[in-house]
């Protein structure tokens, strides 16, 4: 007895797997939408130590609401996100491609982390205390360090666009959206690591695709490859399943 397999069939079982990295994905919009709702003051990323102050003041708890959330919350969820591409990657055929997402988004995830730590001792420590040179220096690192995340984004986004490109886990639409972000990406990366706000300002940008592409990876992500042969791009034939195995018809 013969049993028909088409690729829409897999396809259907696939997409019940994606329910983690999904709801990753659209956590991670969420939380920055929120984040950025949360009435927090947005000084220019130049600002000296006394302008910060002057703003934060009084404000620590949408501050803290806004990093808890952008830093903390949303970093978790993009881990989920690009463990996820990575352990499917790795089972359609793309290893190493699936091994740079997980190690650029890691790596983003952790200067996250490190922000809201700096964050912490910004609202919580220097704020109160006056301290505005420290003040200063501290809301400049985060900045510059924020800087130099948008960079590693911008490498895990090419990265998650060659996983598009040569396995089947991702749509290949996907790809040219990953390409287009990581140029956005670097050019507001280096306003926010030189402190130059003309250049900041394209964060508008950067970050509207970067919810955008990160949900759409962790929604449309499949973590199951279909049988042999659709690990990589090409063959789109049907198959059938014998009691010897899956053999092409």
């Amino acid at each position: 007895m013969t049993t028909r397999v088409t690729p829409t069939s897999a396809r259907a079982g696939c997409r019940r797997s994606v329910s983690l990295p999904a709801a990753a994905g659209i956590g991670y919009s969420v939380a920055w939408i929120i984040s950025q709702s949360a009435g927090a003051p947005n000084p220019s990323v130049s600002a000296p130590g006394t302008r910060v102050i002057a703003d934060f003041a009084g404000h620590g708890g949408p501050m803290m609401t806004m990093f808890v959330l952008a830093e903390g919350v949303a970093a978790v969820a993009l881990v989920v996100v690009v463990l996820s591409v990575a352990k499917a990657a790795g089972r359609c055929g793309g290893r190493l491609a699936g091994l740079a997402v997980a190690g650029f988004g890691i790596a983003s995830a952790v200067m996250s982390w490190i922000e809201l730590g700096l964050s912490t001792w910004l609202i919580g420590g220097l704020i109160p205390g006056r301290r505005t040179d420290t003040a200063g220096a501290v809301y400049h690192a985060i900045n510059r360090t924020d800087g130099a995340k948008m960079l590693v984004l911008a490498a895990m986004a090419v990265a998650i666009s060659v996983v598009a490109l040569r396995t089947v886990s991702l749509p290949r639409w996907l790809a040219p959206l990953g390409f287009l972000l990581a140029v956005t990406l670097v050019v507001s990366g280096l306003g926010w690591i030189l402190l130059a706000s003309g250049l900041a300002s394209s964060v508008w940008v950067s970050g509207i695709l970067l919810l955008i592409f990160v949900t759409c990876t962790g929604v449309t992500l499949r973590r199951l490859c279909d049988p042999p042969g659709y690990g990589h791009r090409g063959d789109r034939g049907d198959w059938s399943v014998h009691a010897g195995g899956v053999v092409p018809v």
